[in-house]
């Protein structure tokens, strides 16, 4: 659990509350989306979850800041690039992206799998399905791991991959069979199918576990060039308090 000085500025910080702050910094301006359990609306609307809680840790052991701003992932990437957001959680660094930001060390990992509805025929590899009538629904924005980005440039995989335009479309997408599969991190996509109702889906094949890391915009970097290092202090700060393990243990599996 967080102190009580830090669970008293949470909510602010959630919020979007904070100007300028006691020390004269802005607050950074953070991204997120309807990820479960990583990153949802609260009931108040604000965001909540894994991501949410150990990136606030993070943030008060850097002497930082948060404003969290909602937006759909295909969107964040270009305001991180245009500078109007300075943070993107869950990130994956890319050679395009690193035109643009640079990234933390990373702050916890991520499972990558191929999903399909209950009862599909598992797989062995990715490769497998060349040649087949079948379509791969993907997060359109999101970056996957090397080992799966090389297995994807087979321009046979290519031609089966179908570009899906936010987070909520992938369940939809597999239920109403305009997607045979999905690569996503399984645990938000199995929560979702357990949230609501339809045919469950399982895992056909895991393709990587990967770690991520908090992107931070090369436009914030220009006016504060500490700040990279401050929010890495800050992170191996905050992975010795006892509040982040206690944090990972409310989501076991992860």
């Amino acid at each position: 659990m967080l102190r009580r000085r830090d669970a008293c500025l949470l909510p602010l910080a959630l919020a979007g509350a904070w100007a300028w702050g006691d020390d004269g910094k802005l607050p950074l301006r953070i991204g997120w989306s309807d990820y479960p359990p990583f990153q949802r609306p609260g009931p108040s609307g604000s965001p909540q979850g894994l991501d949410v809680e150990l990136l606030e840790l993070l943030a008060v052991a850097a002497g930082e800041r948060l404003q969290w701003l909602r937006r759909p992932w295909a969107r964040q990437m270009a305001d991180a690039a245009q500078g109007e957001l300075d943070l993107i959680p869950s990130a994956t660094p890319t050679p395009e992206r690193l035109s643009f930001a640079e990234f933390t060390q990373p702050y916890r990992n991520e499972r990558v799998a191929l999903l399909g509805l209950a009862g599909t025929a598992p797989l062995h590899r990715l490769a497998e399905l060349k040649g087949r009538p079948v379509k791969i629904g993907f997060i359109r924005g999101v970056a996957f791991p090397v080992a799966v980005r090389r297995e994807l440039e087979d321009p046979e995989l290519q031609r089966l991959l179908q570009p899906l335009y936010a987070n909520d479309l992938t369940l939809s997408a597999l239920r109403g069979h305009r997607v045979d599969y999905v690569i996503d991190d399984p645990a938000t996509l199995l929560l979702r199918a357990a949230r609501e109702p339809g045919q469950a889906l399982e895992v056909v094949l895991e393709l990587a576990v990967s770690p991520v890391h908090l992107l931070v915009s090369k436009r914030v970097l220009e006016a504060r060039p500490d700040l990279l290092a401050r929010l890495n202090q800050g992170l191996q700060r905050a992975r010795h308090q006892a509040e982040w393990g206690q944090v990972l243990a409310r989501y076991p599996g992860l």
